[in-house]
């Protein structure tokens, strides 16, 4: 599992369904913490086309229309054409199907002996999914999965605040940020220092492309650092000062990805005294995982509002 929630919709007329996505969508982003992608397509046709089963591998969940009407279809395929054709491609990804004729579409259910589909009436479908995602989401949530989520998200931030600093490098005169981010360095990595002060000596012709280069040279904690010395400069206090930023980002995110990634997991309770998995201080709840997927997304947010800033 990653950050992002991506639902692929089959209805032929997604018009009617819109405010259903949207509460879905909403429901996935505020209450779980994804970012949540919805595709809506509108025949089978389409899927042919487009998509075909081996894509479906990339979506998290299905929810399909059992009844498309498709005036471009001479065979009237409905939606179980298409989830025949999934299943018959060993793909298992989890199905929703629904129907405002829901007696007649738990017959065909019945009938056809497809595994795995969850069904569900048209009017009753916001919360049908939103059940059927809690199930989704619990049974792959564990200590592995949310270290694995943790570590690729904290990665890309990481991308993302090389390219900040690299833009605010450009807009900052005298290689000052430069010197900020070796002088980091060198204070705090003895096996790092005689290498940092060559750096400033011949800092005039270093470049952070050199420097990122240089694997755990400038770490995740100077990048945040450097990013926060940047806001500063440019007197940026939105959405995010120097004092806003670097500190909090560096408890909220570092300090977790830092005990996911080397503390072993005992035994313990949580706040209500129920048996759970412990990771340093911290209960493995599902409230706990909610957490800490909404910090990332918060700080995704931030780093894009300050990238676009500089």
């Amino acid at each position: 599992m990653t950050l992002k929630y991506n639902i692929l919709w089959i209805d032929d007329q997604p018009e009617s369904v819109e405010a259903k996505r949207a509460q879905i969508k909403e429901y996935i982003e505020e209450e779980k913490g994804f970012d949540c992608h919805i595709e809506p397509i509108i025949s089978y046709n389409e899927y042919m086309r487009d998509y075909g089963a081996e894509a479906i591998n990339t979506y998290d969940l299905l929810i399909v229309d059992f009844t498309l009407d498709d005036v471009e279809d001479p065979d009237n395929h409905s939606g179980f054409d298409i989830i025949k054709d999934i299943r018959d491609n060993k793909i298992y990804t989890e199905i929703i199907f629904y129907s405002s004729h829901y007696e007649n579409l738990r017959q065909k259910i019945q009938e056809q002996y497809i595994e795995g589909i969850f069904s569900s009436a048209r009017d009753e479908l916001s919360h049908k999914v939103q059940d059927i995602i809690d199930v989704i989401i619990k049974k792959v949530q564990d200590v592995n999965n949310l270290r694995g989520l943790i570590m690729a998200e904290v990665a890309e931030l990481d991308i993302k605040k090389e390219q900040i600093i690299q833009s605010a490098s450009k807009k900052i005169t005298n290689k000052e940020l430069e010197k900020y981010t070796l002088n980091k360095i060198k204070s705090s990595s003895k096996s790092n220092h005689t290498k940092a002060e060559k750096h400033l000596v011949e800092v005039n012709s270093v470049s952070f492309d050199s420097l990122f280069a240089q694997i755990g040279f400038v770490d995740s904690n100077k990048k945040a650092m450097t990013i926060g010395e940047a806001l500063e400069k440019l007197k940026i206090t939105t959405p995010v000062s120097k004092q806003t930023f670097t500190q909090p980002y560096i408890d909220n995110i570092l300090s977790k990805r830092n005990l996911f990634a080397h503390v072993k997991v005992s035994k313990g309770v949580d706040a209500s005294g129920n048996p759970c998995a412990v990771i340093g201080d911290i209960p493995f709840t599902e409230d706990k995982c909610i957490e800490i997927r909404k910090e990332i997304r918060a700080y995704k947010k931030i780093l894009d509002e300050i990238e676009k800033q500089i």
